[in-house]
């Protein structure tokens, strides 16, 4: 049930961040779709994930404080696949197919 809640508020989240858009650039709305659900899928991913070459850079000042075997670095990066991400992605696909069946005379 938490899942479907998730979901459908970042179905919410997406279209309202999307009206937005599509209002401050004075566009269509089927045009900015695509751009503000690979932005919002971005970011989601980025915070989202967890270790990576960022997280490295800011942990490096402290890493020498800690014990050796703490030290080490693997370099690895864990994502954790939420319900916003499902969304956004599925959004983010959806409104490239939207996009190309509308403008497909331009292409």
């Amino acid at each position: 049930m938490k899942n479907w809640i998730y979901s459908l508020l970042s179905l919410i989240v997406l279209v309202t961040i999307n009206f937005l858009f599509s209002k401050l650039f004075n566009t269509s709305f089927i045009e900015m779709s695509f751009l503000t659900g690979l932005l919002i899928s971005v970011i989601i991913f980025y915070f989202s994930s967890e270790g990576g070459f960022f997280t490295f850079k800011t942990d490096l000042p402290i890493k020498h404080l800690l014990e050796s075997e703490s030290r080490r670095n693997t370099h690895f990066l864990r994502f954790y696949i939420s319900p916003p991400f499902i969304v956004s992605v599925l959004y983010t696909i959806i409104a490239a197919i939207l996009s190309i069946i509308v403008y497909w005379e331009y292409f």
